[in-house]
Formats: C-alpha cells, structure tokens, sequence
C-alpha cells in the first residue's frame, strides 16, 4: 500500500509538470482562479501512449506496480498503456491529505467524439474506495466540524468553485452514488447537511435517494436550489 501511495505522488507531480498554458486558460475560462488551480494540485495527462509509464519506471516503480496502481493497464498484446491520456487531471486525497487516485476530464479544443467519456475515474485499489472517500474533505473536514454543517456536491468543479468563492465546508462524492460510509464519516464531523445537485433529473433522483440516507443516519437535511438551470 505504501507502493502505491509512491506511485500517486509520483504520477501526481508528472501531471503537475505537465500542465499545459491551454488547460490552464481552459479552467480559467470555467471561473477557476490560478491560486486554486495550485491549492487542488490540478495538473494535465499529455497524449501519448505511455509517458507516464515510462516517467514512473524511471524512478525506478514495475510496471506490474503501477497496473495495480490502475495507473496504467495492459493491452491484448501484452503491453502497458496509460490509462489517463489528453486529460485535465484531479488528484483525489483521502482525509489526510494523501493522494489515493485521480478523475481525468477530458479536454479536446475541436469536436469532441461522443464515445469518448466526459470523465475517467481511477479503478478500485486497496487504498482508493470510491464509496468512502469524500473529494475535497483534508480540505473541509475543519469548517465543517466548526459550522456543524456539510454541503454535499456533485463534482469537483462544484467543489472548486464552491470552496474559492469562501464556502469551505463543501465535499464531493468521488463519481458514484452517496453512500452510507461517506454519511458516517460527515456524521462524525457535523449533524447537518445540505445538498445541492445538478438540477436534471438524475440529479434530483440522486437527491431523493441521499435524503432518505441522510434521515436515516440522523442529518438535520437541507436542499440548496440553485436558480435557472445552473451548477452549484
């Protein structure tokens, strides 16, 4: 486990090298200041086949590590490709702090192929559960337990956005459903909790689905409604 950390940290800082001038003026254009683009780390995966392989094996990891990892996986050739390609990159920390995987979000300047996902999420690992980790929490666990209040997104950008503009107590669930690990973990720090999703119809549904959750783990439960048909 502690390989892989190693491996996180290492994958993180090439992607911070990697940063392009076109995805940082890509993020600015969407309302994200530099000093949070730095606060979050967010770095960019370079097109190419294996430039991070090859990067994590010169500092001397086995490509056998880094699959595990699910930084890289293998072609029916036998091969190691990356798995994070052309994309901005969000490293995703766990409550301390430490960098246990990544949500790629594509970025073409063209037309962007429909085949192609929107975002990619690290597999599973022994240190990456996507049903317990909450995006944005080594950052929000102190103002959440002083206003003894979480406000619950749904992605990351909502996440940045929410925290640069003085809302510091906001958290994501990392690409899945809210579940009842990440609530106990919000219930630890705080006794209420309000939510704000997309306002679509899946987001409404996964509102309805977390209320009843929430009830049931004793939250004091609020719904933030963004007007018009915008993004928290």
């Amino acid at each position: 486990e502690n390989l892989n950390y190693l491996n996180f940290l290492k994958a993180k800082d090439f992607f911070r090298k990697n940063f392009t001038k076109e995805s940082g003026q890509y993020l600015l254009s969407r309302g994200l200041t530099k000093d949070t683009i730095m606060e979050f780390e967010v770095g960019f995966a370079p097109p190419g086949s294996d430039n991070l392989l090859r990067y994590l094996v010169s500092l001397g990891f086995i490509a056998q590590d880094i699959e595990r990892a699910g930084l890289v996986f293998k072609t029916d050739r036998g091969t190691y490709w990356d798995r994070f390609r052309q994309r901005i990159m969000f490293p995703i920390f766990n409550s301390f702090g430490k960098t246990v995987g990544f949500t790629g979000r594509i970025f073409e300047t063209g037309e962007v192929d429909p085949k192609i996902a929107k975002y990619i999420n690290s597999p599973e690992t022994p240190i990456f559960n996507k049903s317990r980790l909450l995006y944005g929490l080594h950052k929000s666990k102190k103002e959440i337990r002083k206003q003894d209040t979480a406000l619950l997104v749904e992605g990351q950008m909502d996440v940045l956005m929410s925290y640069q503009d003085g809302v510091k107590n906001v958290v994501a669930s990392s690409g899945t459903a809210l579940g009842n690990d990440q609530l106990k973990t919000l219930r630890r720090l705080s006794s209420q909790l309000i939510l704000s999703f997309d306002s679509d119809e899946a987001g409404q549904l996964a509102a309805e689905r977390s209320i009843d959750l929430a009830l049931a783990q004793d939250f004091l439960v609020r719904i933030l409604k963004v007007p018009g048909e915008k993004d928290p």
